[in-house]
């Protein structure tokens, strides 16, 4: 069997590319590609391979916007799910009693920091002015 008709058996039937019977034959691309020229069918077969590859390009691009819409989808049940958890975690703090308990307090507000001098909690007045109704001390 002479070169020719291994590439056009190569190409047609087996429907390998042209850089992969360059590579097979040890002969370069560009007279894999000049001998299939020749061939009437070539061009047929370019035409037949190039919609193929549209199709299976318009399939991996919509499973890509798919997958893609089914993680965004999943982050946001992720994120409602914490964010219930936290408001139901926040309701039951603060329901206890009529007011908030200055543990709760000071874990709701950022505005109380650590004093280690005085072993306590203490309000940042520098930051903001402070509520009458919170005590200027958190002991811990």
């Amino acid at each position: 069997m002479e070169k020719r008709e291994k590439i056009e058996e190569m190409y047609f039937i087996q429907k390998m590319s042209l850089t992969n019977i360059a590579e097979k034959l040890n002969v370069s691309i560009s007279y894999v590609s000049r001998l299939l020229r020749q061939n009437k069918k070539y061009h047929e077969e370019q035409e037949i391979r190039k919609q193929e590859n549209q199709l299976k390009r318009k399939k991996k691009q919509k499973e890509l916007i798919y997958s893609q819409r089914k993680e965004k989808a999943r982050q946001r049940l992720l994120e409602n799910q914490a964010m219930k958890r936290l408001h139901e975690q926040a309701t039951k703090e603060m329901s206890k009693g009529r007011t908030l308990g200055n543990e709760t307090l000071r874990r709701w507000c950022s505005l109380y920091n650590y004093n280690k001098d005085k072993n306590c909690y203490e309000f940042n007045t520098n930051e903001a002015l402070k509520p009458r109704d919170f005590p200027l001390y958190i002991k811990v």
